[in-house]
């Protein structure tokens, strides 16, 4: 059971957000840091299911639209995420897989496309997360890492793989939000939620 609120209206319990590209350790991490925490693990976009849209959660569907089409559903999924930490925390901490900073850091990939949010801010309608860690990768390594799923990779991952300038606008665009960065390269599972959790409890 987490502490909730204390005296002065400020929360014990802290909404920790894992950043990154695909592949860096983002999922592992959660899962490791959930456990180790005793935390709510939440993921972002979360689970939402339209039947008339398809099958199974309708991010597949989003995805394949436009980017002004795909922007919007990501942005409305920050507010059902921000709700659900908001709702976790007050029995604990809150550990969630991407958030607002992946949306407005992948719309750097989209010509032309502006979010009425300056980068680097949050939008007025979600909570603001108490840390922010972005899990970087060495490119040869992500890339091999990719391989190993065995899975199919989106759009949007195949052109950061054969782009270095968007992929590097998209990295840059993550350090504007007030992130703290783990090198995920030469370290293992293990040392990478150690690393993150001396930064935690550092926050606290």
């Amino acid at each position: 059971m987490g502490l909730g609120v204390i005296y002065g209206g400020s929360t014990v319990n802290k909404f920790i957000v894992i950043e990154g590209l695909d592949a860096t350790g983002k999922s592992t991490l959660v899962e490791n840091l959930s456990s180790s925490l005793d935390a709510t693990r939440l993921v972002c976009p979360p689970e939402i299911m339209a039947p008339s849209l398809g099958e199974g959660p309708i991010r597949q569907h989003f995805d394949s639209l436009s980017p002004l089409q795909r922007r919007a559903f990501y942005r409305f999924s920050n507010l059902i995420a921000s709700e659900d930490a908001s709702r976790h925390l007050a029995g604990g901490d809150v550990v969630m897989d991407r958030y607002w900073t992946s949306t407005a850091a992948f719309a750097a990939m989209d010509d032309d496309f502006e979010h009425d949010v300056q980068l680097g801010e949050y939008p007025p309608e979600i909570r603001v997360p108490d840390l922010v860690i972005l899990l970087l990768v060495d490119e040869k390594n992500r890339l091999k890492r990719l391989q190993g799923r065995g899975e199919a990779e989106t759009n949007e991952e195949l052109e950061l793989a054969s782009n270095i300038e968007k992929r590097n606008a998209v990295i840059s665009a993550y350090k504007r939000f007030n992130v703290v960065i783990i090198d995920t390269s030469d370290k293992n599972p293990e040392q990478v939620c150690t690393e993150a959790i001396e930064i935690i409890e550092e926050l606290r």
